[in-house]
């Protein structure tokens, strides 16, 4: 009891600094008239990585995602996760490039839009993304925070079935008031509070290293705990691709980043690494430390994480983590929001899809009404799935649909900067061509697996869903083309 009460103390101050930094007069911009642009030069290296900082929520990885990791290759959970990282890795060379050519709210249609110079594929990219960015905000960041507890007091959810549906809206309520007061004061809250879960996992990961003392092995990087069975280690490696999701996701924000060109590209390599080796070796100590021949029963613990800490280091430590945990959730919220947004002033911007007023700067440099909006749907949607399928049934969902998407602008965007730069006969091969490969037979084998074999009720039905998006959105497209053909040979055409 005494345990929780500490927890509870410690959410409450956090939410009362939090609300602090919202009420208080934001200095750092200048007040900005509904001019329909974006402030300029906000952020730097540091608080543009912010942005996929907070999208990845690494706390939120090592709490939710090793178990699923752990329950498909057991003690080789480290070299999943290895393999994986290289993946994304080649998947950010792709995006690194594109970050040195292209500097837009627009994000991936931009990119598309500048690989093929084709105004479907430009389109496809901001209706597909838009999607992506909503589903990942639903499923991933509120539904995640609503159901944590759950996992935390599993009789939580039999006691109050419904609490969820009010922390979503709190969360929902909170993080967009963060994201219309500007830019920056959402970038320094995630940049700040993420460094520090970095450090945090670390620290405790070092700990947990040191206590494991003669059990440290390099056993876990290798496919011995799993009989050496390498089919299962590259199956379970596409799951583990999602791990490192949203590390990219300072794109969108390049409108607003001082000398994009050149701060963004650092940006998205500084954090590759950064989340690279914090992963890799938060999964290699959670390894070691609970028994590599053990993961089995890791993996139907409903929070080993809380429950390792707990024992090894304490409670305390335990309940930092759950707090790390939480603000992770909500950070994912406001990295992912923050794309979603932008899509849709872009969008805005150039007369499709969205009214004008989605392209309304407020006096703090963003799209204000854009975010409330969006923070409605977002919750809307999250609420409306959730008393579907359930909470946490309905957040694994939603982020299953929108892997296609994911998965398929990756690959286009790698094709298209071959292409791109062989018009400018600027080719690299490693660059342009090995690493897009790579990408291509990776992702390209990741859908085909999300497919086939089907996966069960209701993850069955996340490709239909998909597949119905596009449809769509084709259909979206074939009309805007008879009616604003201008608008959309223009989309995805700006770029700093």
């Amino acid at each position: 009891m005494s345990n929780r009460l500490v927890s509870s103390i410690e959410i409450f101050i956090y939410f009362c600094l939090l609300a602090k930094l919202m009420t208080s007069p934001d200095n750092s911009q200048e007040k900005t008239s509904v001019s329909g642009e974006l402030k300029r030069n906000v952020l730097g290296v540091w608080t543009s990585l912010a942005n996929g900082l907070a999208a990845n929520a690494p706390a939120g990885v090592t709490a939710l995602y090793f178990v699923g990791l752990a329950g498909l290759v057991g003690g080789s959970m480290p070299l999943d996760v290895l393999l994986a990282w290289l993946i994304y890795l080649a998947m950010t060379v792709v995006v690194y490039e594109w970050s040195k050519e292209v500097a837009s709210a627009a994000g991936w249609a931009a990119i598309q839009r500048k690989g093929f110079n084709n105004s479907f594929l430009a389109f496809f990219a901001g209706w597909s993304y838009w999607y992506y960015y909503l589903t990942f905000t639903a499923g991933f960041g509120l539904l995640g925070i609503a159901t944590f507890a759950y996992l935390i007091s599993p009789t939580i959810a039999s006691s109050y079935p419904y609490l969820w549906i009010p922390i979503l809206i709190v969360a929902m309520l909170e993080t967009s008031l963060l994201m219309y007061r500007g830019v920056r004061p959402s970038s320094l809250y995630t940049l700040y509070t993420g460094l520090a879960e970095i450090a945090f996992i670390i620290i405790t990961s070092v700990a947990l290293v040191i206590i494991a003392g003669p059990r440290n092995t390099y056993t876990p990087f290798t496919p011995i705990p799993v009989g050496n069975n390498w089919s299962i280690i590259l199956v379970s490696m596409i799951f583990g691709i999602t791990t490192f999701g949203g590390t990219n996701s300072a794109i969108p924000l390049a409108e607003e980043t001082k000398n994009p060109r050149v701060n963004v590209p650092k940006g998205l390599l500084i954090l590759q690494l950064l989340i690279g080796f914090t992963l890799i070796f938060s999964s290699y100590a959670q390894t070691v430390i609970y028994g590599v021949n053990n993961m089995a029963k890791y993996a139907a613990l409903p929070d080993p994480g809380i429950i390792i800490l707990g024992r090894y280091l304490g409670p305390i430590a335990a309940a930092l983590y759950t707090i790390f945990v939480i603000n992770s959730f909500n950070s994912s919220i406001i990295g992912s929001q923050n794309g979603q947004t932008r899509m849709a002033y872009a969008l805005s911007r150039d007369g499709l899809v969205f009214p004008q007023s989605f392209k309304r700067i407020n006096r703090f440099g963003v799209p204000g009404f854009n975010i409330i909006i969006t923070g409605i749907i977002n919750a809307v949607i999250g609420i409306i799935t959730g008393l579907i399928l359930g909470p946490l049934e309905a957040g694994i969902f939603l982020i299953t649909t929108n892997a296609f998407f994911g998965f398929v602008n990756h690959i286009l965007g790698g094709i298209g900067l071959g292409l791109y730069h062989r018009r400018n006969h600027t080719v690299n091969i490693f660059k342009h061509v090995v690493i897009p490969l790579i990408v291509l037979g990776t992702l390209g084998t990741a859908i085909v697996f999300a497919v086939y074999p089907a996966p069960p009720y209701p993850l069955n039905y996340a490709s239909y869903v998909a597949a119905a998006w596009t449809l769509v959105g084709v259909l979206v497209y074939i009309l805007l083309r008879r009616s604003r053909k201008e608008n959309l040979d223009k989309f995805g055409t700006f770029t700093l």
